[in-house]
């Protein structure tokens, strides 16, 4: 069912972005004055009514953006028109056998789910460890450390987690349905992975793509590409990580280790990231490892992180961080020791095993006056990412420490993680002001001059115009996503239109 709440402010979970809307439209799984539906009926159901809203968009002249949970730090999935809340639809759902394609391998079938677009990353994770038939508990492949995000906006922002031999999120999806006001939502799957078979497609009252690029552009399209309303995503069979207590490695140490990285080392290895500061004297960082191992009952879960917050968006103690930050007698170098002192007691995993569900619970939000810059640069040049960044934050007297993990190459045309043969994801906390931009410009022209090959987090940097998108991802693989954005919407610029924002127009993608 649809409600609208009409014109109003609106700003993001973490407090840097800010619009005012035309409308912020409520969209739920009921039916007004009827039995809610349940499976097809109820992904059918919905797909129709937001049809709907898009042609009534493409009609009256209006942009659209579907809303996740608002976790996004850039524009990304911003507008000045309407935004569709799609928090509340949120089920999820088993396929029976028959639905399958026959190539597709029968062990892989019970560990598959669809996904509704809505479900946050907490609720997945509850339906696929927690309430599921006894003995048949099972958990997602990768995740962040969050479990806030819903699983569309986790997957189509390309959030990364830090599985350093399977990929990020959006890598465990093998199914989509987009809905694009083209009068009849889209099945989309890679040609050369079936998944689903006709009579799937036929119940979803769905038109049926199997394209490895179309799969491979919309998978990653931070809401370009319409309205992701359902995921096909294939699951693994419960287990835990074992997380080593954490430890420090010095500087030298770390990048030896990192110039021969063994993804064998330890046996199992499956979670790695490191901390540094870059003002340390004497060059110390943190060092977390989890390997994966088999499920065993009777391990203490790690207790949440959360952060109570107010009506207005706002954490308990945020003001009072914002001013530390903010005094001129704190050298940037006491500010970012802070920083790290406050990542090892609250922030990250050791000793401790538990599955992953209840490793990465975390819904704290960026205090306000504060965000993030996330970086990727394959591993083969993490060590250097070291020195050169170290040496901007000294330079620019930035309080900022960086939090690095290991990801696997993904797929996605855009997505941020593909540098091969794994992707260092290196995120700096900074203040939310001016010298923002200027630390990433700064940066991003060190790297380019020492020739270190980058990408930019779409959900959480300052700014991606065309010719850094060219320099990151090349133009057969811009062109590519652009073909793929044009064929979902048959060709129709009114439809693309209402799906663009200032984000995607700054990168040349409109």
């Amino acid at each position: 069912m649809i409600r609208r709440t009409g014109p109003r402010k609106w700003t993001n979970v973490h407090v840097t972005k800010h619009t005012r809307l035309d409308d912020l439209i409520d969209i739920d799984n009921s039916v007004e004055g009827g039995p809610q539906p349940a499976g097809f009926e109820l992904l059918k159901h919905v797909a129709t009514d937001i049809e709907s809203l898009i042609r009534e968009a493409q009609q009256k002249g209006r942009r659209i953006r579907a809303l996740g949970s608002g976790w996004a730090l850039t524009d990304v999935a911003v507008t000045d028109g309407w935004l569709l809340n799609t928090k509340f639809l949120n089920g999820c759902f088993d396929m029976s056998d028959h639905y399958f394609e026959a190539s597709y391998a029968k062990e892989k079938r019970p560990y598959l789910v669809i996904a509704q677009c809505g479900i946050s990353i907490g609720e997945l994770n509850i339906h696929l460890e927690v309430t599921a038939t006894p003995g048949f508990a099972r958990a997602l492949k990768t995740a962040g450390i969050g479990a806030g995000q819903t699983v569309a906006g986790a997957i189509s922002g390309n959030t990364h987690g830090s599985a350093v031999r399977f990929g990020a999120m959006p890598d465990f999806v093998v199914g989509i349905q987009l809905v694009t006001g083209t009068g009849r939502s889209l099945w989309i799957e890679r040609a050369s992975q079936p998944v689903l078979n006709d009579e799937f497609v036929a119940k979803l009252g769905a038109e049926r793509i199997r394209d490895d690029d179309v799969f491979d552009a919309a998978v990653v399209s931070f809401g370009a590409f319409g309205v992701i309303t359902a995921v096909a995503i294939e699951t693994d069979p419960i287990y835990q990580l074992n997380f080593a207590p954490v430890h420090d490695i010095s500087h030298a140490d770390l990048e030896r280790k990192l110039d021969d990285f063994d993804f064998n080392d330890p046996a199992g290895l499956y979670h790695y990231e490191f901390i540094f500061d870059p003002y340390s004297k004497d060059r110390m960082a943190m060092e977390a490892v989890a390997t994966r191992v088999p499920f065993e009952a009777g391990h203490p879960a790690p207790k949440p992180v959360w952060i109570a917050r107010s009506e207005k968006g706002f954490a308990v103690g945020d003001n009072a961080t914002k001013l530390f930050f903010d005094l001129p007698l704190v050298t940037p170098g006491q500010k970012t020791a802070f920083q790290f002192k406050e990542y090892r007691k609250r922030c990250i995993l050791g000793d401790v095993r538990a599955t992953p569900g209840q490793c990465f619970t975390a819904t704290v939000t960026y205090l306000e006056g504060y965000t993030e810059s996330a970086i990727g640069v394959s591993i083969d040049d993490a060590a250097k990412m070291i020195e050169i960044s170290s040496g901007v934050i000294r330079q620019m007297e930035l309080p900022a420490m960086s939090q690095v993990r290991v990801v696997g190459a993904s797929r996605g045309l855009l997505g941020f993680t593909q540098l091969a043969p794994a992707t260092a994801v290196f995120e700096y906390g900074l203040t939310n002001d001016s010298r923002f931009a200027d630390f990433e410009n700064t940066l991003l022209g060190q790297l380019t001059d020492a020739g270190v090959h980058y990408t930019l987090h779409w959900s959480k940097n300052s700014g991606i115009e065309p010719a850094r998108l060219e320099a990151m991802y090349g133009r057969d693989h811009i062109d590519r996503w652009l073909v793929a954005r044009r064929r979902v919407f048959h060709d129709d610029d009114s439809l693309m239109n209402v799906f663009d924002n200032e984000h995607i127009e700054r990168a040349g993608l409109a």
